[in-house]
């Protein structure tokens, strides 16, 4: 075979094998980069679950150490699945919905695994307790991902929600998701394939309050938690406005079945009840006016912070992108009147 058309076929299958990643992909959090190849970036960018890493210590409050439940029996929860490309929020559920990557197509490509999980220091080295290098890392990271999807994807049943939802390829029949499965779990039983897999992993589902929870303990109250919770005031007053309506509910029902008390006469006379009665009712009176404060004092302080912090990062990316468009657009509306 001519040398040109050997190089041909090479480009084309790279252009191929290039068409299984995103068509861009973030550095950092804000600029935007097509890839040219697979780049490690872009690789560990899609597999890397280092955020939860950090806390693998507490991730036993948020979820337990056993596989996640098939979709049908998500669903019979009242779970929504939700699409979600990262990684880290892969299996992250919570207010009635269930986060699931989808499966990458080069995730199911023999020639990924070889050329991009593994480099000559670490083939050969599966063993998790074996010197440790990013290829192998992420080859952990893709292993545990796969082996989530052995488990989620259990039924036909499964299966058919699973292409219904875009979780699998389109292409990928039920007989061959079998045959992977019985590839992936041939000669090795689950419990040896968990000591190849990363840490995260070994846990299935995780709850959002608690791994919101963590976070807030670790970062403060002002961070914006694993996944926002809030995205705006109206949310953020919806979901603590319930706990005051519920205090109050139960001052309302208290307060009624003391008014009923002081109606008989054992109880009318009665010293004690009478300053326990008295108690009660200044205190219904004062905690629904201290916690609602509270909680307009939290939002101006909140608000305040967001501010100062969206200010501090319009400067921050004016100077990583070389223009400063507020100046730009003043002397464009002074010089002709409009931008």
């Amino acid at each position: 075979m001519p040398q040109e058309r050997k190089d041909e076929q090479v480009h084309d299958y790279e252009k191929e094998f290039l068409n299984q990643f995103p068509a861009s992909y973030r550095v950092g959090h804000d600029d935007i980069r097509a890839p040219v190849s697979p780049e490690p970036g872009l690789i560990a960018r899609e597999l890397n679950v280092e955020k939860l890493h950090k806390i693998i210590h507490l991730l036993w409050l948020a979820g337990r150490p056993v596989p996640p439940r098939p979709l049908h029996y998500q669903l019979s929860l009242g779970r929504e699945v939700i699409l979600r490309e990262q990684m880290e929020a892969h299996l992250v559920w919570g207010s009635g919905r269930i986060f699931i990557k989808p499966i990458p197509r080069y995730l199911l490509n023999p020639h990924f695994w070889e050329n991009h999980l593994l480099c000559d220091q670490c083939r050969g080295q599966v063993e998790m307790s074996a010197p440790s290098c990013g290829h192998r890392q992420l080859r952990a990271c893709a292993l545990g991902f796969l082996l989530s999807y052995v488990a989620l994807v259990a039924y036909e049943s499964d299966f058919g929600i699973a292409i219904e939802k875009r979780l699998i390829p389109y292409e990928v029949s039920w007989a061959q998701w079998r045959e992977f499965v019985s590839q992936l779990l041939a000669g090795d039983s689950t419990n040896q394939l968990y000591t190849h897999v990363a840490p995260r992993f070994i846990y299935g589902e995780l709850r959002l309050n608690r791994l919101n929870l963590i976070f807030f303990a670790r970062r403060g109250p002002l961070s914006s938690g694993f996944v926002a919770t809030w995205h705006s005031f109206g949310s953020f007053y919806r979901d603590n406005s319930a706990w005051i309506i519920t205090i109050t509910a139960y001052a309302i029902l208290i307060l009624s079945a003391v008014q009923v008390g002081l109606t008989t006469t054992r109880l009318a006379t009665n010293q004690v009840f009478q300053s326990a009665a008295y108690g009660f009712c200044i205190f219904a009176i004062l905690i629904p006016i201290f916690t609602l404060g509270l909680l307009v004092i939290f939002s101006a302080i909140l608000w305040a912070y967001n501010v100062m912090r969206t200010r501090r990062f319009e400067a921050k990316r004016s100077k990583t992108l070389g223009r400063a468009w507020r100046d730009e657009a003043a002397r464009k509306n002074t010089t002709t009147g409009t931008w």
